[in-house]
C-alpha cells in the first residue's frame, strides 16, 4: 500500500493550534487557535493547497480588559457550518459564504457569523451537535447545560448540572437524549421528546439564514436528496403565490366579464341573449384539471413562441374596438340604427379577429424597434433599454390622467364650438379627440419612461425577468377562463334584476343607452357585481391543478408575470400523499390550509361589509 504525501502552508499564529477541523471530503481544513484566530485552507487541489481565509472567530466584541479564548469548535451536521464558543459565554453559528469577487479570500468564500445564539453566563465547557438536524447542546463551567436550535435560533430547554463544570457532551443518536459528564465524572442523562425544533413563528413567516445561502431569505424546500437536508418550511413564498396567481388571473377576468354582463345586459339583442349567456356559463362546467392540462401542453407553448404577438394582442383589442366605436358615430342614424342589434354583435366580433390578426405583424414590428429584435434577451437584460418597460408601466396611469385633463379643459371648448354642429361633424371631432388623448398619453409615457432610463432606473429583474414556459401569465389565462363565468353569470343577474322603472326614467330624461348604464344600473347593481367579484376571488384563490400544472410549482417571490409560483392549494395537494403522518410537513400543511382559510375567511368578510353598504346605497335610488 502507498500513501501519498503533501504539505500545507503553516503560519503559526502564537503555539500550537487548539482546534482543527477536516471535512469529510477533505476539502476544507480549519486551524483555530486560543486567541480566535482561524485558517481555513482550500485542498480541493492537493497538490497546490493554500490558506484561502484567515480570520478571528472573536473578534468581535473583545477588550483588552475582558480578554477572550475559544474554547469549543465543531462541525454542524452536513459540514456546512462551524459553532464556536468561547470564555464568554458566546456560542455563534458561521456560514462559508460565496461571495464572488467581492470576497476577502482566495477562493471566493467567507466565514461570516450568521447565528448569534443566547449567550452563557460563564465560559462554554463542552459542545455536542445533533447527528440528525441543525440541534446543539451547550454546556457550561457553572453547570448551565442548554439544547440549541441553530437555525431558529431557539433555547429548546434548559438544563443544570447541580455539581459544577460540565467536562463532555453527546446527544443520542436518536436526539431522544442528552449525555453529559462533569469534573468529578459524574454521568447525567436526560432523555427528551423534541419532534419539531425547527418550527417557530419565525422560521413560519420570517427571513431565516438558512446553509449555503447569501442572506437571510424566505424559503420553503421540504425535502432534497441528502440526510443531512435541513427542510425549509416558510409559508411566505406559498401566500405570495396564491396572492400573484389571484392578482394576474383576476386582471385578466374582471375586466372581460363585467363590460361583457353590460353589454350583455343593457345593449346585446335579446334573441342573441338567450344564445350566448347559456354558452358562457357551460364554460364553468369544464373540470379545472382539463383547464390545466391545455394549459401546460397546448397554451404554454403557443405564448412561448408568441409571447409579444399575445401581449399585443390584448392592447390591440380595446384600441380597435374603440376605433370601432368612434367610427360608428360616424355613421348616419338610419343606418346605424338599421345594423344595430345583431349586426352590430357581429362587426365587434370582426373587429377583436381584425385586432388579433394584426397583433402577429405588430408583435414582429414592435419586437424589432422596441425589444432589440429579441423579446426575451430583452427580459433578461441582455440587450435594449428599461424605456419599453417604463412605457407599459406608465401608460395606464397617463392615458386617464390625459383624458380627464382633456374632459376638464377641452371639452367645453369643444362642445361650444359644435353646438350646431351636424352629427357627422361631431362623431368627427369626439374620432380626432380620441386618437389626440391616446397619442398624448404616449407621448408622456415615453418621455418619463427615457428620463427614468437617463436617470439609471431599471426595473428589469424585478417587475420582469427571465421567460419562463410555466408561467404566471399562462395561469392568469387559463384561470381566467374558469373565472370569467362565474363573475359574467352573478354579474349579468345582478344587472338584469335593476328595475325597470329606473331605465325607463334614464332614458326618458334623455340620456343614453350607455349614460344610463353608466350612471344608474351599474351603481344600483353594485353590490351584486361586487359579491360576483367576491366569488371569482374565492374561486381564484382556492384554484389547486390549473396552478399546479401550468405554474411550474416554483415558490419564488416575484412579481415578475414571466416565471413561475407556487400557490397554497398546489402544494398542500402535491406534498400531502408524500408526508409521514405527524411529521413537521404534515402539520405544516395542515397549517397552510388553515391560512388558506383564513385568508377567505377574512376576504369574505370584508366583501360582505362593503357588499352591504352598496346594497343600503342602492336602496336610497
Amino acid at each position: 500500500m502507498a500513501l501519498d504525501k503533501w504539505e500545507i502552508p503553516y503560519e503559526p499564529s502564537q503555539d500550537l493550534p487548539s482546534q482543527l477541523l477536516l471535512t469529510s471530503r477533505g476539502d476544507q481544513l480549519y486551524l483555530a487557535w486560543k486567541d480566535g484566530t482561524l485558517h481555513r485552507y482550500d485542498l480541493r487541489n492537493l497538490k497546490n493547497p493554500i490558506i484561502a481565509e484567515k480570520t478571528n472567530l472573536i473578534r468581535q466584541g473583545a477588550s483588552a480588559n475582558e480578554p477572550r479564548t475559544l474554547t469549543q469548535l465543531k462541525f454542524m451536521l452536513g459540514e456546512q457550518s462551524l459553532i464556536s464558543t468561547d470564555s464568554s459565554g458566546n456560542v455563534v453559528a458561521w456560514f462559508r459564504v460565496e461571495k464572488g469577487p467581492q470576497a476577502r479570500s482566495r477562493d471566493g468564500y467567507e466565514l461570516v457569523p450568521a447565528h448569534l445564539l443566547e449567550k452563557h453566563r460563564s465560559a462554554v465547557s463542552a459542545l455536542a451537535v445533533s447527528p440528525r438536524d441543525k440541534g446543539l447542546v451547550t454546556a457550561t463551567s457553572d453547570g448551565e447545560v442548554f439544547l440549541r436550535h441553530m437555525t431558529s435560533e431557539r433555547v429548546l430547554l434548559r438544563l443544570l448540572v447541580p455539581t459544577g463544570e460540565v467536562m463532555a457532551l453527546q446527544i443520542a443518536p436518536k436526539t431522544d437524549g442528552i449525555f453529559a459528564v462533569d469534573r468529578s465524572l459524574t454521568a447525567y442523562i436526560w432523555g427528551i421528546y423534541n419532534p419539531h425544533p425547527e418550527t417557530t413563528l419565525k422560521t413560519i413567516f420570517g427571513k431565516v439564514w438558512y446553509e449555503g445561502y447569501p442572506e437571510p431569505t424566505y424559503t420553503w424546500q421540504s425535502s432534497s436528496g441528502t440526510d443531512d437536508f435541513e427542510p425549509k418550511l416558510s409559508l411566505v413564498p406559498l401566500a405570495f403565490g396564491t396572492f400573484k396567481a389571484t392578482l394576474y388571473s383576476m386582471l385578466f377576468a374582471v375586466p372581460i366579464a363585467i363590460l361583457a354582463a353590460v353589454y350583455t345586459s343593457e345593449f346585446l339583442d335579446k334573441r342573441l341573449k338567450t344564445i350566448l349567456k347559456p354558452g358562457i356559463e357551460m364554460m364553468a362546467s369544464l373540470p379545472s384539471v382539463v383547464l390545466g392540462f391545455l394549459a401546460a401542453l397546448v397554451l404554454a407553448p403557443f405564448v412561448e413562441n408568441w409571447v409579444l404577438s399575445v401581449l399585443c394582442a390584448f392592447g390591440l383589442m380595446p384600441m380597435i374596438l374603440l376605433l370601432a366605436g368612434y367610427l360608428w358615430q360616424l355613421l348616419p342614424q338610419k343606418i346605424a340604427f338599421r345594423f344595430s342589434g345583431a349586426l352590430q354583435f357581429v362587426g365587434i366580433v370582426t373587429a377583436l379577429l381584425l385586432a388579433f390578426g394584426l397583433s402577429d405583424n405588430i408583435g414582429l414590428f414592435v419586437e424589432d424597434k422596441a425589444f432589440g429584435g429579441d423579446f426575451k434577451a430583452w427580459l433578461d437584460g441582455r440587450v435594449g433599454t428599461a424605456t419599453p418597460l417604463w412605457f407599459i408601466v406608465l401608460f395606464p396611469v397617463s392615458l386617464p390622467v390625459v383624458f380627464l385633463l382633456r374632459k376638464k379643459y377641452l371639452d367645453p371648448i369643444i362642445r361650444e364650438k359644435t353646438v350646431d354642429a351636424s352629427p357627422f361633424i361631431v362623431g368627427l371631432v369626439e374620432l380626432i379627440g380620441g386618437l389626440f388623448v391616446l397619442m398624448a398619453a404616449a407621448l408622456v409615457s415615453y418621455l418619463g419612461g427615457g428620463l427614468l432610463t437617463l436617470s439609471g432606473v431599471d426595473a428589469r429583474g424585478e417587475l420582469v425577468g427571465t421567460y419562463v414556459q410555466r408561467n404566471t401569465l399562462v395561469v392568469g389565462f387559463a384561470m381566467g377562463f374558469a373565472v370569467i363565468p362565474i363573475i359574467y353569470t352573478l354579474t349579468e343577474d345582478a344587472l338584469s334584476s335593476v328595475p325597470e322603472s329606473l331605465r325607463a326614467a334614464s332614458l326618458a330624461c334623455g340620456a343614453t343607452r350607455w349614460q344610463t348604464a353608466l350612471r344608474v344600473i351599474i351603481p344600483t347593481a353594485a353590490s351584486g357585481i361586487f359579491s360576483a367579484v367576491m366569488v371569482g376571488l374565492g374561486r381564484a384563490v382556492g384554484e389547486t391543478m390549473i396552478v399546479v400544472m401550468a405554474a411550474g410549482n416554483t415558490p419564488v417571490l416575484d412579481l415578475n408575470i414571466f416565471n413561475g409560483l407556487r400557490a397554497l392549494s398546489a402544494n398542500i395537494a402535491v406534498e400531502l400523499p408524500e408526508a409521514v403522518k405527524d411529521s413537521t410537513l404534515y402539520r405544516m400543511l395542515f397549517l397552510a390550509a388553515l391560512l388558506l382559510f383564513a385568508i377567505t375567511f377574512v376576504v369574505n368578510t370584508v366583501a360582505e361589509i362593503v357588499r352591504l353598504r352598496f346594497r343600503k346605497r342602492a336602496y336610497q335610488l
